[in-house]
């Protein structure tokens, strides 16, 4: 059974497995395109790579939804080529685009395979046609970081739709991201997180750290009882 209390970066559902974690994000996100699609044509979800969100995908691939009417799109890419199974692109297309009727959706990928450089160019201006985010899916890095965002990386600093990252402290070292700005005016955000790892940075943002992840704003945070800190403000 979850749990929920707020704290200093929005509000908390704790959730006992990273199965149910997944289930009551995915039904989170299914109510926030339902409810938005009521009173506007379209809805614009960024989404996030990595295993927690995939679980999530699958989950969010068998509820119906107008999908013809979603607009998907990425909050950060591995400049990698086109088709590599480590791009977040393969992972949204393996557990949500191509599975069920979320094909339907438009999917704006990003043109990593062009380079940090070219490819944010590109992508900055697909985004800014689009709109920010009716609702961004984001993870958490060990580190504070969240989409391609790292601490103390020059990326932070730029104000585009789209920002080349370089330096990023994992392989590869060229990514393109969602802007801070960008993500700051996405109408809802959730973070997914899960796992022991997690236990230490939670703390630390939970101490007013001015990491990444607690500088775009106010979120919903789906977090697995094992990476809880136990009791923070």
């Amino acid at each position: 059974m979850t749990s929920s209390f707020e704290w200093k970066l929005g509000h908390v559902i704790l959730c006992p497995s990273t199965e149910e974690l997944a289930q009551v994000a995915a039904e989170h996100i299914a109510r926030s395109v339902s409810t938005e699609l009521t009173h506007r044509p379209r809805f614009h979800l960024s989404l996030a790579g990595g295993n927690t969100p995939a679980a999530c995908y699958r989950q969010l691939a068998v509820i119906p939804l107008e999908w013809s009417r979603v607009v998907l799109s990425l909050g950060d890419e591995r400049c990698l080529p086109w088709g590599h199974p480590e791009r977040n692109e393969s992972l949204v297309r393996d557990t949500l685009v191509d599975p069920a009727g979320a094909g339907a959706a438009r999917f704006e990928s990003v043109p990593a395979e062009l380079g940090a450089e070219e490819g944010s160019q590109q992508y900055a201006r697909i985004l800014t046609q689009l709109g920010p985010p009716n609702l961004a899916l984001l993870g958490l890095g060990e580190d504070g970081h969240t989409a391609s965002l790292f601490p103390g990386n020059p990326a932070l600093a730029l104000t585009e739709a789209a920002v080349p990252v370089h330096g990023a402290p994992k392989s590869p070292a060229d990514r393109i991201s969602m802007g801070l700005g960008w993500l700051q005016q996405a109408q809802e955000r959730i973070f997914l997180v899960t796992g022991a790892s997690k236990r230490a940075i939670l703390r630390e943002l939970s101490q007013g750290a001015p990491l990444p992840a607690a500088l775009v704003g106010s979120a919903y945070w789906y977090i697995e009882e094992s990476a809880w800190p136990g009791r923070v403000g």
